[in-house]
């Protein structure tokens, strides 16, 4: 089974105009079979419709990671004000490079064992072992060992100071989920991602292919009084709006987002619950920097001040985001620059200016690939359109299936793609993991050696601020390099129906790691 890739589906008119008019009657639901008990909640992962796999230490895609939230811990999570917290750990020390956390005793995984100190090393361990071909490897490179002090104490100690490592081990895109070491070896990788054994408040039953995922409540979860409900379904929704008709007619609870054009109708609908915040993610053009045209620096520059930002914003999210001005999004205020960068304003006179310092001329051929027929195919389309109008370029857009534009952009068999990332929480991820010469995400053959010694300064800073001006210093630096072009931020949503009460919307859309608090009322 393939894995989809970040994305939301857009709204439709038609029913921003039907929800104005209270037209409710011939609305289309979701055609699912749901449990009747009213201690089952119903949730919506819109925008996807395959799940590949719930092995954390591989799941690639948001919506992937939405599901396993619910299903495992980590040592540590984030809480309602985005403070890191304790999960699975009762504390922790620093001393020096040295990371020492307690375990709370007496969490049982679903299968009844309980986790220990093994299980935790087993999992950190796993996720560093190439053999397991983690996409999330990178985060714990600066790991130089794991140690088991006791049953219930380990040991992190990293090879110098690394800052990033608290928000690593968190129950987020991290892959640092502990997992049972008896049921992995014994199930196999495979398997296990097929039929997850966690900590949860919520244990896997079942996956539908194409329709849902099934949970039950994990009666032993460590946190007491959770969950609240007996039952969780989460139905894959491909169409944001059969998600909202669905909770508008009483038969889904809760949904991962809302379609950009229908939020301000929707905030003003009593029958269902609107959450809107600045997100915690980026979208951005992802260039071939070791190809035509985009090889060229002055040809990137030009491209990136040929197009209006906010703009994009209004056509494509109506309203619901904020410009890119580099590519830390506003949600981490301490890195984020509102510094104007002039690379990232429109402005076509020098947006012309540049074309001609370029090589290459504006009767190139060039083609942006996105996929689907939503938000991400429509921002390519604006895109294209305003800078062949600024520049007179032969721009192109190339609709293909998200899985198929996945491999390509990470083989860098692109000119130019719209791509981005949902649910990252440290300005490293951001910065490091897209432009470091060795970063994780850096498909596109950016390099540039000042800009990697910043980021690797800002990964040692323990001090909030300090780094923060560090990773800034480093936004300069990509502002002129242009290796990537920075688009927008979109807001983050959730919907839920009145009758669900518990639920706290995150930036980085949590979802599933807010299940186990969420009660239902008649």
């Amino acid at each position: 089974m393939g894995t989809r890739i970040d994305g939301l589906e857009g709204g439709r008119r038609a029913f921003l105009q039907a929800i104005g008019a209270g037209v409710l009657a011939n609305a289309a639901l979701v055609p699912l079979a749901w449990a009747a008990e009213t201690k089952t909640l119903r949730a919506a992962i819109t925008g996807y419709t395959v799940i590949g796999t719930l092995d954390p230490a591989v799941v690639k895609s948001i919506s992937e990671s939405m599901t396993l939230w619910a299903i495992f811990n980590a040592l540590v999570k984030f809480d309602e004000k985005m403070t890191i917290v304790p999960d699975l750990a009762e504390s922790w020390a620093v001393d020096g490079n040295a990371w020492t956390f307690k375990l709370k005793k007496g969490v049982k995984f679903h299968d009844g064992s309980e986790m220990t100190a093994d299980d935790v090393k087993f999992s950190l361990e796993r996720l560093r072992d190439p053999k397991t071909e983690s996409p999330y490897k990178s985060k714990l490179d600066a790991v130089a060992s794991i140690d088991i002090v006791d049953p219930y104490t380990v040991k992190i100690t990293t090879k110098e100071p690394f800052a990033p490592l608290l928000t690593f081990l968190t129950n987020t895109r991290t892959g640092t989920q502990i997992v049972p070491r008896k049921a992995v070896e014994a199930m196999g990788a495979k398997e296990f991602g097929q039929k997850p054994v966690g900590t949860g408040p919520f244990k896997f039953v079942e996956y539908i292919p194409g329709q849902k995922i099934v949970l039950e409540a994990h009666k032993e979860y460590f946190v007491q009084s959770e969950p609240k409900v007996d039952r969780a379904e989460i139905a894959l929704v491909a169409q944001e709006t059969s998600a909202v008709n669905a909770i508008l007619a009483g038969n889904m609870d809760l949904s991962s987002s809302a379609p950009f054009a229908d939020v301000p109708a929707l905030k003003k609908n009593a029958k269902i619950k609107v959450s809107s915040m600045v997100g915690l993610n980026y979208r951005y053009m992802e260039l071939n920097n070791k190809q035509a045209p985009f090889d060229d620096v002055h040809f990137r520059r030009a491209v990136s001040m040929a197009f209006d930002r906010q703009s994009l914003v209004e056509v494509v999210l109506f309203g619901e985001g904020a410009p890119a001005n580099g590519l830390i999004p506003p949600g981490i205020p301490a890195a984020y620059d509102t510094t104007p960068r002039k690379t990232n304003t429109f402005d076509p006179d020098a947006a012309k200016a540049e074309l001609k310092k370029s090589k290459h001329p504006a009767s190139m051929p060039v083609t942006v690939v996105t996929f689907g027929s939503s938000w991400w195919k429509r921002w390519a389309e604006v895109f294209v359109d305003q800078v062949n109008n600024t520049l007179g370029t032969q721009l192109k857009v190339e609709v293909t299936d998200d899985n198929g534009a996945r491999t390509r952009i990470y083989a860098n068999n692109i000119q130019a793609a719209v791509w981005g990332y949902l649910g990252f929480i440290d300005p490293d991820e951001y910065m490091y993991e897209i432009c470091h010469t060795k970063g994780s995400r850096n498909n596109r053959g950016y390099s540039n050696p000042e800009l990697d010694k910043l980021l690797e300064g800002a990964r040692r800073e323990m001090d909030v601020a300090k780094r923060g001006a560090l990773y800034k210093k480093a936004e300069a630096i990509v502002a002129e390099d242009v290796p990537v072009i920075s688009c927008f931020s979109n807001n983050a949503h959730n919907l839920w129906a009145p009758r669900v009460s518990g639920f706290v919307p995150l930036p980085y859309s949590a979802f599933g790691s807010q299940f186990g608090g969420v009660s239902l009322s008649s």
